[in-house]
């Protein structure tokens, strides 16, 4: 509903949702794909881009609500010749305190209230790409389960290509995940931080490629001091952009949330084998 109500809905060609859900839940228009089973993030989304006959190709996650203004600001960096644009998520302080916090500290610097610029990572939630590129590059690394770590593999492979990331902070959506309470959040995160592993082993760009087996033997060092590291990492993103200063009431929900992302990095170093 959010996209046939866009600015730009006549430049829409099709809107294509894959998934498990019952197909009276997709408004036509849109197109849906089932699945025969529940498939990660990056399996639905090359699915989908498969079927897909636009020259760009726009991803959205059906927990977000698109902005009506969205799909006119992708394009419009489209036709200025950017290849690769993404687009931000919105900061709404009457969200539930835990999905809030969720947002501030896993999608730091791609809320709305932060600069436009050039991105090391766009998230795939809200992710646009001239369909061209998108095959060149071979989509989404499908061996990411679930729906973490798939778009920063997906962006560092489109750096090694030399190609540009760039973010817009008003090509919105408004993320509202059904992570409300504690402990979504820190499996969340816990998943994230259980991703970094492979990541770090499988780029170079990232600058720490030996440090999962480099810090093997410290694990419970690390995770023993993880709540000490986590507020200090927090801290650190308050001192560096000023804008989420308006949000301190979340400092402790987002210090809990790292620890837990401390706590995924620990397991996987533990139990991953390279």
């Amino acid at each position: 509903m959010s996209l046939d109500r866009q600015t730009a809905s006549s430049c829409i060609r099709e809107i294509i949702v894959v998934g498990q859900c019952t197909s009276d839940k997709v408004i036509p228009p849109a197109r849906f794909v089932p699945t025969s089973r529940p498939v990660a993030a990056a399996v639905a989304r090359n699915l989908g881009a498969r079927i897909a006959s636009g020259d760009v190709l726009l991803f959205i996650d059906s927990d977000c609500i698109a902005h009506p203004y969205l799909v006119e600001c992708h394009l419009a960096h489209h036709m200025r010749g950017q290849m690769v644009v993404g687009g931000s998520i919105a900061v709404e302080k009457d969200d539930a305190y835990w999905r809030l916090c969720d947002n501030l500290l896993s999608f730091t610097s791609f809320l709305n209230i932060m600069p436009s610029g050039e991105r090391s990572y766009l998230p795939s939630l809200n992710l646009s790409i001239k369909r061209s590129l998108f095959i060149d590059i071979g989509g989404f690394d499908e061996q990411f389960g679930g729906a973490a770590g798939e778009d920063i593999d997906f962006s560092l492979r489109l750096r090694e290509k030399g190609y540009r990331l760039f973010f817009d902070s008003d090509a919105i959506v408004y993320h509202r995940p059904h992570r409300v309470n504690v402990d979504a959040v820190i499996n969340h995160l816990r998943s994230f931080g259980r991703i970094q592993v492979i990541l770090h082993q499988r780029h170079r760009q990232l600058g720490r490629s030996a440090l999962p087996s480099c810090l093997r033997p410290w694990v419970w060092l690390l995770l023993s001091v993880a709540p000490l590291l986590s507020v200090t990492d927090v801290l650190r993103l308050y001192y560096r952009y000023p804008q989420l200063r308006s949000f301190w009431h979340c400092l402790f929900g987002m210090a809990l949330g790292k620890s837990a992302w401390y706590w995924g990095y620990g397991e996987m170093l533990l139990f991953h084998k390279e």
